[in-house]
């Protein structure tokens, strides 16, 4: 019994750390229950499952149904707890956080197809969704950035793109490696 609760914690274990690497997307919650049962909600039950029913199957002399009810007991009050963070916590914080629509293209290449140069916005072109668009651009910090360099847009602010040239960029990721 006690390698049927050391099994249990460490599935619980595995699917918590599979739920932190993975993550939860929001586009594939589609009922009302789905954003609530989920990978962690079952890596908690799991795991205070095998946390609370391999000591109760070592040291205690209760019989098989007794400690599958105790341990049960704490694994559906885990996955209570689970149900009110994820309810009471990190669904309204997530519905608060709305995307800043200035950076939604941020890190996006693109080519400068006017000169930008100084005080003056040239312009960048690059394909989005299956769509070429041009683009007003300045360079960040008012860099000068000739006709045809490759660049990363910053953000987009008030139809104008900020951007940077794919060089500079190229050269602080080396930096880092």
């Amino acid at each position: 019994m006690t390698l049927f609760f050391a099994l249990f914690l460490l599935a619980g274990l595995i699917v918590g750390v599979i739920a932190m690497i993975g993550g939860i997307d929001r586009k594939q919650r589609h009922g009302p229950w789905v954003k609530y049962l989920n990978l962690p909600t079952a890596g908690a039950a799991a795991a205070l499952f095998g946390i609370v029913g391999y000591p109760l199957a070592k040291y205690s002399s209760l019989g098989t149904v007794a400690m599958l009810a105790i341990a049960g007991a704490a694994a559906a009050g885990a996955a209570a707890g689970m149900v009110a963070i994820i309810a009471g916590w990190a669904v309204p914080s997530a519905a608060l956080h709305a995307e800043d629509p200035r950076f939604a293209l941020q890190g996006h290449p693109a080519r400068v197809s006017q000169a930008i140069s100084g005080g003056q916005p040239g312009e960048i072109f690059f394909e989005h969704d299956g769509t070429r668009q041009a683009v007003p651009a300045v360079g960040l910090e008012g860099a000068s950035i000739a006709a045809g360099a490759e660049v990363v847009i910053e953000r987009i602010e008030d139809g104008i793109a900020h951007v940077e040239l794919w060089s500079n960029i190229e050269r602080e990721l080396e930096k880092l490696s």
